[in-house]
Formats: structure tokens, C-alpha cells, sequence
């Protein structure tokens, strides 16, 4: 969810409760006012009326004043106090009951006594009421309205340059010879992170310098003592005036320095791998390579009678074309010395993947530590066990998902990818 879709709903959740409890408030604050002005009315006209019976002695004979009407009841006793109450009562002019404000009080007039009862309708007001509470609950509603799309739009503007430098950043690779340039922007958070990214970027790219030029320096300085100690080896192990013995052990010695060889040239392709040193992409026909790989195992696959059945279709991906070599390489080589006399090899390739199975161990692999450096099925197996995590790391920097699965006593390896995407 976006920071801004986040704070328009936390602020519509928040104007709604305050747009309730606001209405509620001005309602009950609203009805209160023009319930007292009313009562004020019947208060005055009672004063009035006690006013004129101290003068005259006797009630006033007009029994209308304004909307109020006044009720005069004899009684045979006198009463006190005075209440004000609302009841329901017909109402000529509207043909229906309606609600009436109502005030009792008791009077001595000419030596009789009166209750006297002063009607005031209130429909009047209570529709004032109800239309006051209408507009502004539309007013209320139209400005929370009109702060949402505004605030939807400011926010969306502000955001801008986050995104901007979002993009540019999800763009930015390390080792380019173009610096790092994020947009200018008058906001100081914003500004802020523009500058840390800036810094953090430019140190980065000073460090993959520097461990990129290790790498090519590594791979220089290590292979070559290692050329040089087996074309000695190689030498020494031709020797006849060696004994049995001796030969035994220049051919273990030599088999450790290959071992060490293999080693590190892997070691070195993770590494630039993960420099992401494989930049030039193009598209590469997937179905050329793998016959070519075929052609190249196929007297490998002959001499240990596995069986290889394919199904091959017509498909293309934008990679590395070094990269996919080494995949394909990885994957067939897998598939063939984990295999058995015997076996068997399934290469199926649509337009968007590429399905190897091969028989093996009757058990599925660890799928948790699968594609882990060093991760060896056998402990004391003689390969390095880094042939699945340089799959793994081509898999990522290529685009390509990776899946594997253990069914029908057979190993599946399955390359998922998209046609046609640059990466």
C-alpha cells in the first residue's frame, strides 16, 4: 500500500468520526438553542399575560399572539407552579397531529382561578432545525470531499521526487562510468535521502571498482602458479625413473591441484557474477545451444548407456550468451554425473521454459540448502558443490526462476523465463 493511499484513509477514517461527532454536537447544541428561544417565548408572553391580570384584574380577551394560543381553564382551586412540556395535537392548518411546545401555569382573575395553558408549535422550528442540519452536513461532507481530492493531489505532486529517484535508483548499476544524479527538489526530507543515496552510491561504486579489480587480479595470480604446478606435475608424473610409489603420490598431488583449480575458477565466476560483470545481453536461441551441448554429450552419455529423450521447441531469451553457456554446461552435467548406468535424461523445452530430469538417487534433494555454496549431497564427494549455486546466481541476474522437484524416482530441474524481456 503507498504512504499517501495509507494517510488518505487514516484521514477519511479520522473526518468521518469527527464529521459524525460534529454533527451530533451541533445538532444536539442547535436543538438546545431554539428549544430555549422557544421556551424564552412562552416565558415572555406568561410575564405578559401575569402583567396584564395585575393591571385590569381580568384576562385579556385575545387569545392569539402571533403563532401562540392561550387556553384559559376555570378551576375550582388554586394552583401553583408552571411547566413546560411537549405534546402531541391536532393541528387545524396541517389537518394532523402534530408537536406543540406547551406551557401550564395557574392564575387569580377577578377572584377566579385559571389554568392557563400556552400552545406554541414547533414544526416551524424543527423544520429550521432539520434544514440548518442538512447544510451543513452537506457543507461538512463537500469540504471533507474537496481536503481528500486535495490532499490526493498535493500529496501525489510532493511525492514526485521520491519516485523519481526511486526509478533512477532501481536503474542505477554498479561499475557504469555515469554518476549517480538524482533530481533536484526543494523539499529537505527528500533532499536528504537524495544526498545519503548519493554518498552511499558513490561508495559502493568505489568499492566494486576496487573488488573488481581484485577479482581480475585474483584470477590472474592464482591460475597461473597453478598452470605452473601442473605442467610440473604433469612433467614429473612422465618420468619412469619413478617408483610406483612416487608416481601414486605426484598423481594425488595432481588431482588436488585440479581440484584447487576448479575451485576457484568457480569461486571467481560467483564473484563476477555477482558484480554483475556479465553485461552484454542479446538474444540468444535457446533450442541452438542446447542441440550443440547435446552434440558435445552425447559420447559421454553413449559410454555410460543413459538414454536421452528430447522435446525441442522454438525458443528465445535476452541474456548473457556466456552465462547461458555455462547454465546449459551446469545443468547437462549435473544431470549426468548424478545419473546411473543406465539411466535415463529428459530435455523438454517450450517457449518460456526448460524442463531436465534425470534418474538418480531415489530420494529428493534438500530443497532448503539446494542451491547453498558448498551444499553436497555426499559429504566426501569429490565435486566443490558449487555447480547449483552458480545455476542459482545465473538464474538470478538472467531473470529466470529456478524450480526444483522430485517425482516418479526422477530429479526435475525447471527454467521458467519471459520471451522477449530486456534485462
Amino acid at each position: 500500500m503507498k504512504l499517501f493511499t495509507k494517510y488518505n484513509r487514516i484521514n477519511l477514517f479520522v473526518m468521518v468520526i469527527v464529521f459524525l461527532l460534529s454533527s451530533c454536537a451541533y445538532y444536539i447544541v442547535l436543538s438546545y438553542v431554539l428549544l430555549n428561544e422557544s421556551d424564552r417565548d412562552l416565558t415572555v408572553i406568561k410575564g405578559k399575560l401575569e402583567e396584564y391580570v395585575a393591571e385590569y384584574h381580568q384576562l385579556p380577551t385575545n387569545r392569539q399572539i402571533d403563532d401562540e394560543q392561550i387556553i384559559y381553564t376555570p378551576t375550582s382551586f388554586p394552583g401553583t407552579g408552571s411547566h413546560i412540556q411537549f405534546s402531541k395535537l391536532y393541528d387545524p392548518e396541517e389537518k394532523k397531529k402534530a408537536t406543540f411546545r406547551v406551557l401550564t401555569f395557574f392564575i387569580l382573575a377577578g377572584e377566579k382561578n385559571y389554568e392557563v395553558t400556552i400552545i406554541k408549535p414547533t414544526e416551524a422550528t424543527i423544520r429550521l432545525l432539520r434544514t440548518i442540519v442538512i447544510l451543513t452536513i452537506a457543507t461538512i461532507f463537500i469540504i471533507s470531499i474537496s481536503s481528500l481530492l486535495i490532499n490526493r493531489l498535493v500529496l501525489h505532486k510532493l511525492w514526485q521526487p521520491f519516485y523519481r529517484t526511486i526509478d533512477i535508483m532501481r536503474n542505477f548499476k554498479l561499475g557504469t562510468k555515469e554518476r549517480l544524479t538524482l533530481p533536484e527538489t526543494d523539499i529537505e526530507e527528500f533532499s536528504f535521502m537524495n544526498m545519503s543515496l548519493q554518498h552511499v552510491a558513490r561508495k559502493a561504486d568505489d568499492e566494486y571498482l576496487v573488488l573488481k579489480e581484485f577479482t581480475e587480479n585474483a584470477s590472474h595470480e592464482i591460475q597461473t602458479p597453478l598452470a605452473i604446478i601442473r605442467s610440473k606435475l604433469d612433467l614429473l608424473i612422465q618420468d619412469e625413473n619413478l617408483s610406483e610409489t612416487q608416481s601414486k603420490t605426484l598423481q594425488s598431488a595432481y588431482m588436488g591441484i585440479k581440484k584447487i583449480s576448479r575451485l576457484n575458477q568457480s569461486l571467481l565466476l560467483l564473484t563476477k557474477i555477482d558484480n554483475y560483470q556479465f553485461t552484454n545481453v542479446q538474444v540468444i536461441d535457446i533450442k541452438e545451444n542446447i542441440e550443440e551441448k547435446i552434440a558435445q554429450f552425447q559420447e559421454l552419455w553413449q559410454n555410460n548407456q543413459i538414454e536421452v529423450i528430447k522435446t525441442l521447441a522454438p525458443a528465445t531469451i535476452n541474456a548473457n550468451p556466456e552465462l547461458i553457456e555455462i547454465l546449459l554446461n551446469n545443468l547437462l552435467s549435473n544431470a549426468t554425473k548424478h545419473n546411473m548406468t543406465g539411466g535415463s535424461i529428459g530435455i523438454t523445452l517450450k517457449e518460456n521454459s526448460l524442463e531436465i530430469c534425470n534418474t538418480g538417487p531415489a530420494h529428493a534433494l534438500d530443497q532448503s540448502r539446494l542451491f547453498q555454496r558448498f551444499y553436497k549431497e555426499v559429504p566426501h564427494s569429490n565435486h566443490n558443490g558449487l555447480g547449483l549455486s552458480i545455476i542459482k546466481q545465473i538464474c538470478e541476474v538472467s531473470g529466470i526462476t529456478p524450480q526444483y522437484s522430485f517425482k516418479e524416482n526422477k530429479h526435475f530441474f525447471l527454467l521458467s523465463w519471459t520471451s522477449g524481456k530486456i534485462l
